[in-house]
């Protein structure tokens, strides 16, 4: 009987205890996205539940849920320019630490750049299947001493194009160009007809 009184007076402080401190946030995920915004994310940290506001600077996120423990609060992104804003938390606790939250303006893609072409070189006649190696590739059109390549694909992650020469005019070394929306970028070495 003792031993059930005792019991029971341990874990009724347990459960009154409540969080020491205000909310600490410790991560933001992902932590980036489009300056559109309304797309969601999760907050993780310790003290988060009852969260009143989630403010992405000093824009207002709009909460989605939150679970009772107060580790994850899920929310939508708002609008913002392209940067790094810091992302807090209110509770009735008070405001947490700040977080780091960077948005993305996908319609300035980066340039292109070219790396190598293989094979490096092939008949005057053209019909040479050739790969380009570089970075931000896709979409690219490709030229060959100011002819138009034909252009096969390449592959989802734009470090590689794939094509086929044009014919050439004469034997001799000319430039291959490789150009996106975003610019153009000049293989080192170009293409050498033979």
């Amino acid at each position: 009987m003792s031993t059930d009184t005792t019991s029971s007076g341990q874990s009724q402080p347990v459960a009154q205890l409540s969080f020491p401190f205000g909310p600490l946030l410790l991560a933001v995920l992902p932590n980036s996205g489009p300056v559109a915004g309304g797309n969601t994310v999760q907050l993780l940290g310790v003290g988060l539940s009852g969260a009143t506001s989630v403010l992405f600077g000093s824009t207002p996120a709009t909460i989605v849920s939150q679970d009772v423990l107060g580790l994850t609060v899920t929310i939508t992104v708002p609008a913002n320019a392209a940067g790094t804003v810091p992302v807090t938390v209110t509770t009735g606790g008070g405001t947490s630490n700040p977080v780091s939250y960077t948005y993305v303006d996908p319609s300035t893609p980066a340039p292109p750049t070219a790396t190598s072409i293989t094979p490096a070189s092939g008949p005057v006649a053209g019909a040479t299947p050739f790969v380009i190696a570089g970075t931000n590739l896709s979409g690219g059109t490709v030229t060959v001493n100011g002819v138009p390549a034909t252009v096969l694909g390449g592959d989802p992650t734009g470090i590689l194009l794939f094509g086929i020469t044009p014919a050439g005019t004469a034997a001799g070394n000319v430039p291959v160009v490789v150009t996106t929306a975003a610019g153009t970028a000049t293989v080192p070495g170009g293409y050498t007809y033979i």
